[in-house]
């Protein structure tokens, strides 16, 4: 009896050790085809670690839970669920995630072939979607907000300018700050090409009072 348990654990540590390995390396590759990606827009420096860590982490649960695969998944998809809601940069990170977390579960499941084959195709397909910039905001596309002071009437103060230096703007948002003695207005803008934005910025400073006034590139910008 104690010699059919012993050979039933001696298969799953090594079950258990290509499957870590494999998924290790498959983690550490697609974090290195992250970075890659990502090197000129930047990432948070913990997320390569994260895709690095995860898929080893849910291969395994699958394996401690091959029983029953459905709760295996449910609990793996926890992880993701946890990542989900920190602070991610962008909705790009979120997918990199679950990706990491579904080579775990079919690493977890044996194929680990059918991992390398999918892993390889996903690369694929994310390096043609940044070989041709599908999606890519232009560095046209900005965001503008403006702090003016409460007794200021900001209603279309800075339209003749907007206008001069903006193919189209558009306000998005008014809000009060600074416990309602400050207005923050937040425009979308699509400037023109001639447009130097520091003379832009210089005489939009001249009308709200020389206060705080931030222009972001669209694919950078984080709503408070």
């Amino acid at each position: 009896m104690f010699d059919n348990l012993n050979t039933q654990l001696d298969s799953l540590v090594a079950i258990a050790v290509v499957v870590m390995m494999s998924s290790v390396i498959l983690g550490i590759a697609l974090a290195y085809f992250y970075m890659f990606i990502k090197r000129e827009d930047g990432y948070v420096s913990d997320f390569p670690w994260t895709m690095a860590i995860m898929p080893p982490v849910v291969a395994v649960l699958i394996i401690m839970l091959s029983n029953n695969l459905a709760a295996g998944i449910a609990v793996g998809g926890l992880f993701a669920l946890t990542r989900f809601r920190s602070n991610q940069r962008n909705t790009e990170d979120i997918a990199y995630v679950l990706l990491t977390v579904v080579i775990g579960v079919i690493s977890g499941t044996g194929y680990v072939a059918f991992a390398v084959v999918f892993t390889l195709f996903m690369m694929l397909v994310i390096l043609g979607l940044y070989l041709v910039k599908f999606g890519k905001t232009s560095e046209k596309n900005l965001t503008l907000r403006i702090v003016v002071p409460e007794s200021l009437n900001y209603e279309n103060l800075f339209d003749d300018l907007l206008k001069k230096y903006c193919l189209s703007y558009a306000i998005n948002r008014v809000r009060t700050i600074d416990f309602g003695t400050l207005f923050e207005l937040t425009y979308h803008l699509v400037i023109k090409k001639s447009t130097k934005q520091k003379e832009m910025m210089d005489q939009l400073r001249q009308r709200n009072g020389n206060l705080t006034i931030t222009l972001t590139v669209q694919r950078f910008n984080q709503v408070d």
